[in-house]
């Protein structure tokens, strides 16, 4: 994407942002009066909606991030990204992570900050999927001029019915979860040019294939 296209996205998106976000400040607040005169009447209702308003709230947080991180896009080193986000999670949790590059430069034409807030939220994913002991392994190669990384834990896994579905807006299976992670990993990833893959890591555990276009 070019700079000034990028940029152009990035004033719409934000200024969509900020007239969402502004009125729906205003729905939450007058809920609560209806909900301090209803005097305990239909609570479970009244949960449910400020459920749906803090999903909502989640995600345009996470969009606006989005958003700064496209307007300084720049072609990144995708390993040492990788590199850098395996020490934050190296010492913790016992997890056995494994990185494995055929070249320790692997360039593509997506932002380190995009692809940071990528393989974050995928290995943080991989992370809760796990217990001490499981092993997270990382394999980062060039194929058909693509960068194709795959990220294979031997976790609990996921079922044939809810890897069809993941990466849906507000579809999660983590208790707190917001549904909103994947659903923008996919959207980073497909912004460039790429695409993303969820599987069955038999007998345990789940698979994840990202391609991304190589630096031209």
């Amino acid at each position: 994407m070019e700079n000034s296209t990028a940029e152009k996205y990035a004033e719409k998106a934000a200024f969509l942002a900020h007239e969402i976000k502004n009125p729906l400040a205003v729905i939450k607040a007058n809920v609560q009066l209806i909900e301090l005169d209803n005097k305990g009447v239909n609570k479970k209702s009244f949960e449910t909606v400020y459920e749906c308003i803090e999903k909502i709230n989640t995600l345009i947080k996470e969009n606006m991030e989005y958003i700064k991180s496209a307007k300084s896009a720049a072609d990144s080193n995708v390993v040492q990204v990788l590199k850098d986000i395996l020490e934050k999670y190296d010492t913790k949790g016992g997890r056995i992570f494994s990185l494995k590059a055929e070249t320790d430069k692997i360039e593509v034409n997506c932002g380190r900050e995009l692809l940071e807030s990528l393989f974050e939220n995928l290995i943080k994913n991989s992370v809760e999927a796990t217990k001490e002991g499981d092993s997270i392994s990382i394999e980062a190669k060039v194929r058909r001029r693509k960068a194709v990384i795959k990220i294979t834990d031997t976790g609990c896994g996921i079922s044939d019915g809810e890897i069809a579905r993941v990466g849906e807006l507000f579809y999660t299976t983590k208790k707190g979860g917001s549904g909103v992670g994947l659903f923008m990993c996919r959207r980073i990833v497909e912004q460039n040019g790429g695409r993303l893959k969820l599987e069955n890591n038999k007998p345990h555990g789940t698979k994840v294939t990202v391609e991304l276009n190589l630096k031209e």
